[in-house]
């Protein structure tokens, strides 16, 4: 689902009518009808139900003037609310005002006490409301009066469709300064506003529908920054289909540098990670007296056991060793679990310069990458980082609040300074390109804010790889198979308590939920 900003928007709709000629009170007649069809799906039996429309000054104002219009003449009892008196409407509010006023639908504007206890009374015999008071350009917060109207909206049972975006939210950042309407369905016109589908802004949007509006898509093509909403069907269509002449070697073979003293766990999720996301083999290198260990909680897995320091970390003395193992592999996981000795900065400074094949640099790969970011200009393959905001703080020098402040920007960032597919992990996680191309994930809860799903998600990403996937593609199938795991565990056993185990097992239910049914009708 490709998305825009508050600002793309308006800019688009300005090109659409100074450029292309197409008149502002038809774009706002498209609005106003999808809205007004949406409703009528909702409450079926139109003619039975009333329906209380929130009217604000602007175009949103407008797009639900049109809509009690539409849903009047279909017969429904309409009651309008109007947040600003009709002399201070846009122009072409003002003129659907006027037809709306002209057909004789009921009115109120919202001022004294007796409007407000109007609201309510009206909010109790109502089946919808539907918000038209803010639309994409809204930033802040709502002033006392219409403030006092979204609380009362949220304080009823009457369930809400927005139009646009709930009024209170900023559609490009997500963020709510003040109250906000709790929509329980948001029609959002012409292309997915961002705003929606970033935390806060998620919380209060409820079921998305994007309605068509007649912009022209080559509209798109005036933005310098391309963002998209991974969604089920769009990661469907990257996941290859499974050969059922396969074998292991044709299914890929992944390295996982990681592990030291108390920390093997972090290589052994990584590592079954790979092959949990369906690679044929892994290697694992970790410290030669954790080997042993190793081998017993994780069978599957090729143990290399390579020389370590005296704090049981892997030794820069162990490159001879890990290069004799580069030959075949098709992905590299590099950090879970490593510790940021020097030891582990000078071997990853060899790894840039040699590796062929994409490397995924996660957690402690990170903080020695973070002690010199240059060291990335030597790669001569694709290089994947997934940091956490605390992380990726430290490869930019600024704080963790200033990433969580502005995500994507800081993921662009990011991917342009490093030359690197940037995974900014967290509430929505981000996905950005060197080219300035941003993802950002619909999957994914709380479940996953415990230790060891980002080493999870690491391995992941490169037993993907590791079955011949683009980085890119990889990256996106995997941080949303992740969350979709994280998803079906938080179903299954609850968002609290869930630990990176339970992520991992789960894994290949999420990417069965990718798998079209009848590649498995042949099976049984």
């Amino acid at each position: 689902m490709r998305l825009v900003t508050g600002a793309d928007m308006k800019r688009l709709d300005s090109w659409a009518i100074e450029e292309y000629g197409i008149p502002s009170l038809l774009l706002m007649e498209n609005a106003g009808a999808a809205v007004a069809k949406k409703a009528e799906e909702l409450c079926q039996d139109v003619r039975a139900r009333q329906i209380l429309i929130l009217i604000g000054k602007g175009n949103n104002g407008g797009d639900a003037l049109v809509c009690a219009r539409h849903l009047h003449e279909a017969g429904t009892d309409i009651r309008m609310f109007l947040c600003f008196a009709p002399e201070l409407f846009a122009e072409d509010a003002l003129k659907n005002w006027q037809l709306a006023e002209k057909l004789g639908i009921r009115w109120n504007l919202l001022g004294d006490e007796n409007s407000y206890y109007l609201l309510k009374m009206c909010l109790n015999q109502s089946t919808l409301v539907i918000d038209g008071i803010f639309g994409t350009g809204f930033q802040g917060s709502p002033d006392r009066s219409i403030a006092r109207a979204i609380q009362t909206i949220n304080e009823s049972a009457c369930p809400v469709l927005a139009i646009d975006v709930p009024s209170g939210l900023n559609a490009t950042t997500g963020k709510v300064e003040g109250v906000c309407i709790e929509a329980q369905y948001t029609v959002t016109l012409a292309w997915a506003k961002r705003g929606l589908v970033m935390y806060p802004g998620r919380r209060y949007t409820g079921e998305l529908v994007v309605a068509p509006i007649s912009l022209p898509k080559q509209a798109l093509g005036l933005l310098e920054t391309e963002e998209n909403y991974l969604e089920k069907e769009y990661i469907k269509g990257l996941l290859p289909k499974r050969d059922y002449e396969g074998h292991k070697n044709s299914f890929g073979h992944a390295l996982v540098i990681a592990g030291s003293v108390g920390m093997t766990g972090a290589a052994l999720l990584a590592g079954k990670a790979v092959l949990r996301a369906g690679a044929g083999m892994v290697t694992a290198c970790l410290p030669c007296s954790l080997a042993d260990n190793f081998d017993v909680a994780l069978p599957e897995v090729i143990t290399c056991p390579v020389e370590e320091t005296r704090n049981r970390t892997i030794s820069f003395s162990a490159w001879p060793e890990i290069e004799q193992q580069l030959p075949q592999k098709k992905a590299v996981i590099f950090g879970p679990g490593l510790t940021a000795q020097p030891s582990i900065k000078e071997l990853l400074g060899k790894l840039l310069e040699n590796i062929l094949v994409p490397l995924v640099i996660d957690a402690d790969g990170l903080n020695v990458l973070a002690l010199d970011p240059g060291a990335l200009k030597a790669a001569k393959a694709p290089i994947i980082l997934t940091p956490h905001p605390g992380e990726m703080g430290r490869l930019l020098g600024i704080s963790t609040s200033e990433v969580q402040e502005n995500r994507i920007e800081a993921a662009l960032k990011a991917a342009a300074q490093f030359n690197a597919i940037i995974v900014l992990k967290g509430a929505a996680t981000i996905i950005a390109t060197p080219e300035g191309r941003v993802f950002i994930n619909s999957t994914g809860n709380p479940a996953l804010a415990t230790a060891g799903t980002g080493d999870v998600l690491a391995g992941t990403i490169g037993g993907l790889l590791a079955q011949g996937l683009k980085p890119l593609a990889a990256t996106q199938v995997g941080v949303y198979c992740h969350g979709l795991a994280g998803d079906i565990v938080a179903a299954d056993k609850g968002m609290r308590g869930a630990i990176a185990s339970d992520i991992l097992e789960a894994l290949p239910q999420a990417l069965k939920t990718l798998e079209d049914a009848d590649r498995f009708g042949e099976v049984g």
